[in-house]
């Protein structure tokens, strides 16, 4: 492989956005003339300009990796005025920087169609970020830096999957959307949210309480959740997400005798917690599939070349398969980790705690579970089942918090789903669309909560390999990838509100 080649990215200001409003003031981006999984072989829809949208998703994604809003703290205020800022030169659009607390903020902007005649549609993204340790990057994480490693360009920068490239090419595709308006049939809502990474409740949760009359009309809503998945140099699947799993705590709790370390206890609290955690990391939670879980081994056994593992996608989602017959097909698929993640309610031990010195037996340890259970499953028959399985009297499993109802899944026969189906294949006419249910948490379950269809999608075709960065070190985006999201996410607006 080629030295890498480094080149850092200048830091926004007023110049910057002024550039990404004009969008032709920004330079071409060397690709590779080779074909590509990012090239689009099929004509651009009408009204759209790929090289315009490509130098548009670039430098908004650079101004918006250099605003460090890794949370905690947040700081999404900064990210919020420069969204303002690019959407007031956009004629026809209502903006609204909605400021919490100790500089967090929301963001809502409304494209205004001319003569709408139905309900509108929301595209939204959150502003932050999860932290970093810079001693693992080979770039600054909040400077924009882009390398070039064989034959492909990428931008390395924190958020440059999750979640600002989602917010930098939906921008992209609405300053071109904004260009038809009067021929658009609805208004398209933006919104870009803080807290979405955690913490205090200061974003969805204020905007579905506050603020819930700026975006309430929503028919549906297009949000972060999905993949666009590459492998073999092309675009493999496109993975929208319907559902997804509902995130728990679990404290495992362990008391018992205290005393001093030159004495062994039989009742060491620290070695009876080791014992019941190990067995709950070990025991698999029964198989359950539901609507959106069936479809998608359907749909992934077309595509699925390991014979064994296509074989056991097709048994696991017949239409009559007895419950024999699917747990032995689940046997085989949960070999791969993300198979047995979507087959059942999963748990990770993340936490551990217990002793202050060497020389003393404590009486006290804890242990941390982050539970992901599935939209059907009840999380407190999962915790009696830790209780059961951990079987250590000193040991009690107890679920933190109260138990949540999950959201409805959205439907795929809706005008969106549809309309981003009917996107993705005329990019790619060889890609198979799965509905997907997302092990992860997103904003998304709460507008289901409150009645509004969501759908999720990353819109960047990434191989595994960059899929896998995210939250990780050297996050990074092909910068060919950029092109590619923000003309699937006009087509799909423009499929779902032209007249």
């Amino acid at each position: 492989m080629r030295s890498a080649h480094v080149v850092r990215a200048r830091t926004p200001g007023a110049r910057v956005v002024s550039a990404l409003v004009a969008a032709a003031l920004c330079g071409p981006v060397a690709l590779s003339a080779q074909s590509t999984p990012w090239t689009v072989a099929t004509p651009a829809p009408a009204g759209f300009d790929r090289a315009l949208a490509q130098r548009a998703s670039l430098e908004h994604l650079r101004a918006l990796i250099g605003l460090n809003t890794q949370n905690p703290p947040g700081n999404e205020l900064l990210t919020a005025q420069y969204f303002d800022k690019v959407f007031a030169a956009i004629p026809g659009v209502e903006r609204h920087v909605l400021p919490v607390a100790n500089g967090r903020a929301n963001f809502v902007a409304r494209l205004r169609a001319t003569n709408p005649t139905k309900r509108p549609v929301l595209i939204m993204g959150h502003m932050d970020v999860v932290g970093v340790d810079s001693s693992k990057w080979k770039t600054p994480a909040f400077t924009a830096t882009m390398v070039r490693e064989g034959d492909v360009e990428y931008l390395y920068g924190r958020g440059a999957i999750d979640d600002k490239g989602m917010l930098a090419t939906a921008t992209a595709a609405m300053q071109q959307l904004a260009l038809r308006r009067d021929q658009l049939d609805r208004d398209v809502i933006f919104m870009a949210t803080a807290a979405e990474e955690g913490g205090p409740e200061v974003g969805i949760d204020e905007m579905v309480t506050t603020h819930f009359a700026l975006i309430k009309d929503a028919e549906f809503a297009l949000n972060e959740g999905g993949r666009v998945r590459v492998g073999d140099g092309m675009v493999r699947s496109v993975n929208i997400q319907t559902t997804e799993k509902v995130s728990y705590t679990v404290k495992a709790s362990a008391t018992g005798p205290s005393g001093h370390a030159s004495v062994p206890l039989p009742d060491n609290v620290l070695a009876a917690l080791a014992r019941a955690v190990s067995r709950v990391h070990t025991w698999k939670a029964p198989v359950l599939l539901n609507e959106t879980t069936r479809l998608y081994f359907a749909r992934l056994a077309r595509i699925e070349k390991d014979p064994v593992m296509k074989l056991a996608m097709q048994r696991v989602s017949a239409p009559n398969a007895s419950k024999t017959q699917i747990d032995a097909a689940a046997a085989v698929l949960s070999r791969e980790p993300l198979h047995n993640a979507v087959l059942r309610t999963g748990q990770s031990l993340t936490l551990m705690s217990g002793g202050i010195r060497s020389n003393v037996i404590p009486s006290d340890g804890s242990a941390t579970f982050n539970v992901r259970v599935l939209p059907n499953d009840d999380v407190r028959t999962i915790v009696q089942q830790f209780n059961r399985v951990g079987a250590e009297k000193q040991v009690v499993f107890t679920l933190d918090g109260e138990p949540r109802t999950s959201p409805p899944v959205s439907p795929v026969s809706t005008a969106l789903y549809r309309a981003m189906e009917q996107a993705a294949t005329a990019m790619v006419p060889t890609t198979t669309v799965i509905p997907f249910m997302s092990t992860g948490a997103t904003d998304g379950a709460a507008l289901r909560a409150r009645g509004i269809p969501t759908y999720g999608i990353l819109p960047m075709p990434l191989p595994m390999e960059d899929e896998l960065r995210m939250h990780g070190d050297n996050e990074r985006v092909p910068v060919a990838a950029l092109g590619w999201a923000a003309e699937f996410l006009y087509r799909t607006l423009d499929r779902v509100t032209a007249r």
